[in-house]
């Protein structure tokens, strides 16, 4: 028996190898997987152990392809509604994002270029002005109110219109006729003109010798026809006189009052 048991512990020495250093020999030791029962590293088990289940190699997933996180954290973030944390191993759905990303920022980028060339462009080309409508006393007068709308309803109903004038110290005389046109400063144009004024009597001037010989009488009808006036004596040196004119303009600063006679 003693031999036998020498020769057990002369057997379990490390022999020599090939190259001279001793070689333990191997020794069975018993895994902690054997220990360790179904329902500890079950998932879905009450004794379920998480310490022994992450070292265990007997371990089955519940969800195969089910996401990996690095730690809690993004795990919760994830829970979060948070799209933007990735599991780990999700490198095809990162491409897509990141593909979709830049896709979105060339279109931010694209856009903004448009809208810029846009921006400038009506500078660039030649600038077309819209003509505006021409601003004349005519279309002026299709505007007007007061005292020049009733005149510019004289000249659309075509009535009568009496004109009073004046002279240099008093009143000139009076005027018959039709408003054509006028302005903001009554300056009238008439037509069919019935004119009647009164004027002083003018005294015959002698010409001196040497003033020239005098035109002859009707050389002025033979360049210009002038209109015939009918003279009336007054007295007292004054004259009335009636003419009738085809047209005639009165300047404003000779208007007094203008009266509507054809209503």
């Amino acid at each position: 028996m003693a031999e036998d048991r020498y020769s057990d512990s002369s057997d379990s020495e490390p022999k020599p190898g090939p190259s001279g250093v001793k070689i333990e020999p191997k020794t069975e030791c018993k895994s902690e997987d054997s220990s360790t029962s179904e329902s500890e590293i079950g998932a879905y088990s009450e004794n379920f152990k998480p310490l022994k289940a992450l070292y265990s190699e007997r371990i089955m997933l519940p969800v195969l392809d089910a996401p990996l996180f690095e730690n809690l954290q993004q795990y919760e973030s994830s829970l979060k509604t948070n799209t933007s944390i990735l599991a780990v191993g999700q490198r095809k759905e990162a491409l897509e994002r990141e593909e979709k990303k830049l896709e979105q920022k060339l279109a931010t980028q694209k856009a903004l270029e448009e809208k810029n060339r846009l921006r400038f462009a009506k500078y660039e080309a030649p600038v077309k002005r819209e003509r505006r409508a021409p601003k004349n006393v005519l279309t002026r007068q299709e505007k007007i109110g007061g005292p020049l709308g009733a005149l510019r309803d004289c000249m659309a109903k075509r009535l009568k219109v009496k004109v009073i004038t004046r002279g240099h110290s008093g009143l000139r005389g009076f005027l018959y006729g039709y408003v054509e046109a006028f302005d903001k400063h009554w300056n009238l144009v008439l037509t069919e003109v019935l004119e009647v004024y009164q004027r002083k009597a003018t005294r015959k001037l002698k010409i001196p010798p040497a003033g020239g010989r005098p035109v002859p009488k009707g050389t002025a009808d033979m360049i210009s026809p002038l209109p015939s006036v009918i003279e009336t004596p007054l007295g007292n040196g004054k004259w009335e006189c009636v003419r009738h004119l085809p047209q005639i303009m009165v300047r404003g600063e000779h208007v007094v009052l203008v009266n509507i006679i054809d209503q």
